[in-house]
């Protein structure tokens, strides 16, 4: 197959991911309130609920799909998903150092990216990013309230094992790979892959870090040859952030990367990182 067929066809599997999940949600929904309309507020009242939403997602649409177009697409499936290097210990170290060392200049970015202002012209799409912006940050406290003993565990599992395991197989075990196919360029490939896996996230005043992020990510698969290097520096980011905001206890963690700080200006702390 050619590699525009391979990502038609694995959108396609997503897509029938994505419709069963939604019927799941909706029976789910309807059995326990009696209404198939998950508002917010409905969300923040039974958070055990959207961490079931969030693994749903992540196994369902991500890791099952992946899986499904590793036996499809690859002679020996296992190598469409790790890769076709043997995994080294002391690179999946430096994996994570690399993803520690560059969280300065990421925050850096989302610095940058909450600076920008839309036209006026732009003013209801300026609204609704702010908005979905929003929720989203409450959704994610909230996700991390019981961030203490076991239920750190699960967050640890759910918000970025599971995640960081289904995202890298995704985009950087996938849809790179068929960009580079299709493009004849590895530097393309993780450029339009990292666009996006910053646009999925639909928080645009947040887009610029997850892009450098992404682009960190696919070139760690790309020289290190095995995706369990990107997986690993994906799961350090996501990590960081929920450690971060166990010892900080605070209802916003400035050091998260993927939050925007107000105030921070360039400087050789960014050059190095």
């Amino acid at each position: 197959m050619s590699p525009a067929s391979k990502m038609i066809l694995l959108l396609a599997m997503m897509l029938v991911a994505v419709i069963f999940v939604s019927l799941f949600v909706g029976l789910l929904g309807f059995s326990l309130y009696g209404t198939i309309d998950f508002d917010p507020e409905l969300l923040m009242s039974d958070i055990r609920l959207v961490k079931i939403l969030q693994l749903f997602q992540s196994v369902f649409v991500f890791i099952i799909p992946s899986a499904f177009a590793a036996y499809l697409f690859f002679a020996a499936p296992l190598s469409g998903f790790h890769g076709d290097v043997r995994i080294r210990f002391n690179v999946l170290f430096i994996s994570a150092i690399a993803i520690l060392v560059s969280q300065y200049f990421i925050v850096w970015t989302g610095y940058v990216n909450s600076q920008m202002v839309l036209p006026e012209s732009w003013e209801k799409i300026s609204m609704w990013i702010t908005q979905t912006e929003e929720e989203a940050i409450r959704i994610t406290m909230k996700l991390t309230e019981s961030n203490a003993g076991v239920g750190f565990v699960v967050n640890v599992i759910i918000l970025a094992l599971v995640p960081a395991i289904g995202e890298e197989w995704l985009f950087r075990g996938h849809l790179q790979r068929y960009f580079g196919d299709w493009t004849k360029s590895v530097h393309m490939a993780i450029f339009i892959t990292s666009v996006l896996f910053a646009t999925m996230h639909l928080q645009f005043m947040t887009f610029l870090p997850r892009f450098f992020l992404g682009m960190i990510l696919g070139y760690l698969f790309y020289y290190g040859g095995n995706l369990w290097y990107s997986i690993i520096g994906h799961f350090a980011n996501n990590f960081l952030a929920l450690l971060l905001m166990r010892v900080n206890e605070t209802e916003t963690v400035v050091t998260n990367p993927m939050e925007m700080q107000q105030g921070f200006t360039f400087s050789v702390g960014v050059v190095f990182s």
